[in-house]
């Protein structure tokens, strides 16, 4: 099964919490045990999974995305390119394997936009 999950972002660069919206898109496709894909086919934006984002902690990560950034004539394809465009994960008892304080966040570097995550669930 493949579904698409839209994303409306207000701000030049943010993370938003996808989590959610991937384990529904999980339980709807019925599979109880296989792997899920996660695409997002922006050039200027990507998905990644990682420990819960505080708000506090956001500035952290940009610092970081600066320091490694090789490209300031282009920054928003460069930081995209560095996050990645595609997660896999597991899928156990209906369900996208996480960490305990694991989530699912896809990031806008080039916004406000309206973009698409692309999701593929298969057993």
């Amino acid at each position: 099964m493949i579904a698409k999950i839209p994303v409306r972002t207000q701000k030049q660069e943010e993370a938003i919490d996808i989590t959610e919206e991937v384990q529904r898109v999980i339980k709807e496709s019925g599979v109880r045990e296989g792997f899920v894909i996660i695409y997002v086919p922006h050039d200027a934006a990507a998905v990644s999974i990682h420990r819960t984002l505080a708000e506090e902690e956001a500035p952290k990560l940009d610092e970081m995305l600066e320091a490694v950034n090789p490209d300031r004539i282009a920054p928003e394809y460069t930081k995209a390119a560095l996050v990645a465009p595609t997660e896999v994960g597991v899928v156990v008892d209906g369900r996208m394997v996480l960490g305990e304080d694991q989530r699912i966040y896809f990031y806008e570097f080039d916004g406000p936009k309206n973009r698409v995550v692309y999701v593929f669930v298969g057993d």
